[in-house]
């Protein structure tokens, strides 16, 4: 087997043993995907009260999210539901309005979950989250690697491997949510250009299907419009040809423009600018802004209208404030999110950029100036920290761009060192496959929590979830596979919630629950996948 397809079923095996389902977010996405193929068009409205996630506009719901990842997945939703037809009538369970299920109320609006939805959704829970957002983290860590064998020989299995298990990308492989498969789309992105530059392709075909890819992965996360700028900046490296660059990001943003546009009647009018003011009476005030460009509708500056920038603030869920410094340290270093925090690996990768500056100065000054511009960007969103999950997400696409300069640091280094912080990072990841928390945010009232606030600009630790939360839960219940669990107590209709509501609230599998058991399996299949490499370092080891 070649060492490519090694790197991805190696990771892709891990990821699919650990999907899981966090709630809204990926409520909203796999209600776009299923009003999409089910009902034929863009409204939610039969599925909107199992979601927050939301935007109201002229009387109907829509996903607030970018429609990107959900135009994907109703490709696959769609197969999935022709596929249904020929399974035997005791998996046609379908999910029916009449099952029982949860209601919580916030602000007044009752939010519901179903307890048992159905072989079938269930199954395309699980299946939508593999064929997107794992498979495409199991791409981007093969890019990786073949990115770095432009730099170095030895190595690249493990850097791989660093990216894939030891960074945030790893618990975003798991969820059906947009920043795992943006960021895949956006480095690919990249990837082209890098290979056209150091190559002296000379054809524009593949700075085409760059711009073409860094449009779609705008179109699956906002986020990405901010790396796909940058990115057409670094464009500009191949002169005239960076007009291929330019029309293949226009091209492949038609998608978002006309989705707007059979919203909105305009192709500038976004579902973020529009989220649910019923549930969202204070966190997102519709005033805050207007207040900022003194006025309403039509915003004049010299002259000009400028309704347009309004509008992409109020997508951003900006507040009307400059760059946060103090939020900008607690993005990087503190234990709320930060992301060396979270992956302790990517601290090599500040000496590496100095490395790396020194024979690949454009891809440097590309790098610098993404991260200081995505924690600019962060750091004026109300809710910084990226709400309830794992880490800091709006930081993955940055992520791999990270990796770069983590090949040069690599070079130079004790491999001692290097092995300590890829099993750290490695270890605090896996430490995510639990249920996730959210303690900046008072979910009574839909809002950010006062104090936090105001200890947010200051130096002070808010909290530490690593230490607080995810530790004790892994050291009580070991890491947490929803698929694994069902299995091995006998069930094939699969619930990849946390708690599976459909087998009770309680810790879910009374019948049979080992801790870290769920590693046995991870670890033959990967022995089996790894093992000539594993003998030949051996033998290494033995002659020195």
């Amino acid at each position: 087997m070649k060492t490519e397809a090694k790197i991805f079923f190696s990771l892709f095996f891990v990821y699919l043993i650990f999907v899981r389902w966090y709630g809204w977010n990926e409520e909203s996405n796999f209600a776009l995907t299923r009003a999409i193929v089910e009902e034929k068009r863009f409204e939610i409205d039969s599925f909107a009260n199992q979601t927050g996630d939301r935007a109201f506009f002229n009387n109907h719901y829509y996903s607030d999210k970018e429609p990107g990842l959900a135009l994907l997945a109703s490709t696959i939703y769609s197969s999935l539901s022709f596929l249904y037809h020929f399974l035997a009538d005791t998996f046609k369970i379908e999910e029916s309005r009449n099952y029982a299920y949860i209601t919580e109320v916030h602000n007044s609006v009752a939010i519901i979950t179903y307890i048992d939805r159905g072989f079938f959704i269930f199954t395309s829970m699980i299946l939508l989250t593999a064929l997107t957002s794992s498979l495409f983290s199991s791409l981007t860590s093969l890019l990786i690697y073949k990115l770095s064998g432009y730099f170095i020989k030895d190595g690249r299995i493990l850097i791989s491997l660093a990216f894939g298990l030891g960074t945030l990308i790893f618990p975003y492989a798991l969820h059906f949510m947009s920043h795992a498969t943006s960021t895949f789309f956006l480095f690919l992105s990249f990837f082209l250009l890098f290979k056209s530059r150091i190559e002296r392709i000379k054809e524009g075909k593949l700075i085409l299907l760059a711009g073409i890819f860094a449009g779609f992965g705008a179109i699956i996360d906002k986020i990405g419009i901010l790396i796909s700028f940058l990115l057409l900046l670094y464009s500009f490296l191949f002169k005239k040809r960076s007009a291929f660059f330019i029309l293949g990001f226009l091209l492949s943003l038609s998608p978002l423009l006309i989705y707007n546009y059979q919203i909105f009647a305009s192709p500038f009018e976004f579902a973020t600018s529009h989220i649910d003011r019923q549930l969202y009476r204070t966190t997102y005030p519709s005033s805050s802004l207007s207040a900022f460009f003194q006025g309403k509708g039509e915003v004049v500056l010299m002259g000009l209208d400028i309704s347009f920038i309004k509008k992409l603030l109020e997508h951003f869920h900006f507040q009307p404030t400059f760059p946060n410094p103090y939020v900008m340290l607690r993005l990087l270093f503190y234990p709320y999110r930060g992301l060396f925090f979270y992956s302790p690996i990517l601290l090599l990768a500040i000496p590496g950029i100095f490395l790396m500056s020194k024979k690949h100065k454009a891809e440097a000054i590309l790098i610098t100036p993404m991260l200081i511009l995505l924690l600019s960007i962060i750091s004026m969103r109300r809710n910084w920290w990226g709400g309830y999950c794992f880490g800091n997400r709006y930081l993955l696409p940055i992520v791999p761009f990270l990796s770069l300069p983590l090949i040069f640091a690599f070079k130079r280094i004790s491999k001692k060192v290097f092995l300590v912080f890829f099993f750290v990072s490695v270890f605090i990841n896996f430490l995510g496959l639990q249920p996730a928390e959210d303690w900046a945010y008072d979910w009574k009232n839909m809002d950010m929590r006062s104090d936090w606030l105001i200890k947010q600009n200051s130096f002070q630790i808010l909290a530490n979830p690593l230490l607080e939360h995810y530790l004790p839960l892994t050291l009580k219940d070991g890491p947490r596979s929803g698929i694994f669990e069902h299995l091995i107590n006998g069930y094939i209709s699969i619930d990849i919630r946390f708690p599976p509501l459909s087998k009770g609230v309680d810790f879910p599998f009374s019948k049979f629950h080992v801790p870290f058991l769920v590693l046995v399996p991870i670890y033959i299949f990967e022995i089996l996948i790894w093992r000539k490499e594993i003998l030949e370092m051996m033998e290494n080891e033995k002659e020195k």
